[in-house]
This record gives C-alpha cells, structure tokens and sequence, in this order.
C-alpha cells in the first residue's frame, strides 16, 4: 500500500486526468474530443448510453423513477483499491445503497489507451474481490466531461425526477479537520427518500 502523501499524485492520474495525458501523446486524436461543459447541481443529469464490462448498453433512462449514484473508478487508483478491499468505504457504500434500493454505477473514463481501460484488468479487479458492480465504460471521456467528474472515486447523486443533487466525495474521511464521519453519498441519499433538500451538494472529491 502506497503512503498517504503518495494518493493524491497517483490519484490525479484518474478519469479525465489521464485522457488528458494519452490525449497529449496523440494530437490528432485530441483534436477530435468535443468539449462539453459539466452539469450544474440542481439541472437535470447528462443521459449517457455506454457499455458494461459484458458488452451491454445501459442507459440513465433505464432507471427512470429511481435515485442513481454514479461512482468514477479506475483499477490501480490507491483509493479505489482501499475502498474495495474487505470493510472499504466504496464497497461498504455500494452494498449498503443497492440494498436499499438505489441504483449503483461506475464509471471508468480513462482513456482507451490508457491501462486503466483494459477490460481483463476491470473484470478482475472485482472477480479478485468477489464482487460484481455495473461497471460502465467511457472511453471518450464524455460523459465524464458532462458530469464534471476529475478524480477517483468521483460521486454523484441523481434524484428520482433525474435531477443532479450532490457531485463530490463519498465521504468526509479525507478532510484533516473531520471531527465524526460523514458519509455524503448516504446522507444525500437519507434526504431523497425523506423527501428533504440534499443538505450538502457539493464538496471536494478524493484524489
């Protein structure tokens, strides 16, 4: 396990970070991305239509009706590898929210070129950890564009009416003047169904 100085720079790496670098090595390419500015908080979510590890398309409108939480992720992200292992933030959340009924998605941006999108690496990351999350691939960075997202994990929570409600981090363990946990992704979640406001919309994400 890498030192906790070492994440952050080893994280910065993720999502929209490393298309950036691959795009760099290859104008032509580059030149070619469309450029798309993020969704606010409070407007209605960016539909997307992307692929899962097994080759099927899924749609945001696929979910229509119900809350959605969006997780970025890359394999050899630090953070993602602590938060998937046995008792890990990410995978604690995620088994906790589907079963409560929310949907759960991730998202790996990384560019096609890039290590991080390699289909095998992705499927046994998971395999190893015996678990089998929707995992959608993003290859063009698009819809990670759309949704703003620039590191991993990277969240966001969609409201039943499809509404972008909170973008930021899971949780508060990474802020160094946190006095009790605070799980952000939950709690937005606790307010939905309570028919409250999300109290915390935004803050700033890991990596």
């Amino acid at each position: 396990m890498k030192s906790a100085l070492n994440l952050p720079l080893l994280c910065l790496t993720a999502v929209l970070a490393t298309s950036a670098l691959v795009a760099a090595q290859d104008k032509k390419d580059d030149k070619k991305r469309e450029k798309v500015e993020a969704v606010e908080i409070g407007k209605a979510a960016p539909v997307f239509e992307l692929k899962d590890l097994d080759g099927k398309t899924v749609k945001l409108a696929d979910y229509k009706d119900k809350i959605v939480v969006l997780e970025w992720f890359q394999p050899t992200c630090p953070y993602d590898v602590k938060g998937y292992n046995e008792g890990g933030n990410c995978r604690g959340t995620g088994e906790k929210l589907e079963k409560d009924g929310v949907v759960v998605l991730l998202v790996n941006s990384s560019n096609a070129k890039n290590d991080n999108a390699d289909h095998d690496a992705n499927v046994e990351f998971f395999k190893s950890r015996k678990l089998s999350p929707r995992m959608l691939m993003d290859p063009d960075g698009k819809v990670g564009h759309a949704y703003g997202a620039k590191s991993t994990p990277h969240c966001m929570v969609i409201d039943a009416k499809g509404t972008l409600v909170y973008r930021g981090a899971i949780d508060n363990m990474m802020e160094k003047d946190a006095k009790e946990k605070v799980n952000y992704v939950e709690q937005a979640v606790r307010e939905l169904k309570a028919g409250k406001p999300v109290s915390t919309k935004e803050t700033r994400s890991y990596g």
